[in-house]
């Protein structure tokens, strides 16, 4: 089960800064907290494949809970819009501010979360 662990949060630790990458603009309101981490969970598992299914939803939405309960209020508009829809890819652009605080919540997230770190 700790191999499962820290597989799933190495691969989203991994994906997140390459799934979101370059400058982007807009603003307005935010998604709700709930619909930015279910659509990064959603493009996680996507971008995980077939080894998504042999990591637990929990494992998941821990990870989701830790970078947005961290990274929510400082991300823009925008870039909560991308991460909620769940379809960004390694060509979605975004604030290179947002994604050096998205790639700071996921460093944080996953040196917690994968026992030994």
């Amino acid at each position: 089960m700790k191999i499962i662990t820290r597989t799933a949060a190495a691969a989203m630790l991994v994906s997140l800064p390459i799934a979101l990458s370059a400058c982007g603009s807009g603003g307005g309101d935010k998604p709700s907290k709930d619909d930015v981490k279910a659509g990064y969970v959603k493009a996680i598992k996507k971008e995980a494949g077939s080894a998504a299914s042999s990591v637990p939803d929990a494992t998941f939405n821990k990870m989701a809970d830790c970078i947005f309960d961290k990274s929510y209020d400082k991300v823009s508009a925008d870039t909560l819009d991308k991460l909620a829809s769940g379809n960004f890819t390694k060509d979605t652009k975004i604030k290179s501010d947002d994604e050096k605080t998205l790639t700071d919540a996921t460093d944080s997230c996953q040196k917690t979360m994968t026992p030994g770190s």
